[in-house]
């Protein structure tokens, strides 16, 4: 590897996703002026953005009026299990894949 120290190749693992990530709203953008198919850059976003809220519908509509999946002040919050289920494209892509990199790096640096 690259004859530097482990702390140096680390702050490059984590720079590396972090540009990643603030990149892809104005990428995403120019691909949208240009009119061309932004495809690949929706399934990029979906995967690095975390859901913050349920994304399930208050209103279950096949069941008529009696059917509101909210409480009485308003939409039920989302388990934890939702949203841990809802985040795991998130939390691989952008939480385990950098500290599985930073491990590879850290255990080659030991040899």
């Amino acid at each position: 590897m690259i004859k530097m120290k482990t702390r140096f190749k680390i702050l490059l693992v984590i720079s590396i996703f972090v540009m990643f990530y603030f990149a892809l709203i104005p990428g995403f953008q120019i691909c949208v002026d240009s009119e061309e198919d932004c495809s690949i850059w929706r399934e990029l976003i979906l995967l690095t953005r975390p859901v913050v809220t349920s994304n399930e519908s208050i209103w279950n509509t096949g069941d008529g009026v009696s059917s509101w999946a909210g409480t009485v002040n308003g939409m039920e919050d989302p388990s934890l299990e939702d949203q841990i289920t809802q985040n795991t494209p998130f939390i691989v892509t952008m939480i385990v894949l950098p500290f599985v990199i930073i491990g590879f790096v850290v255990v080659w640096d030991r040899k």
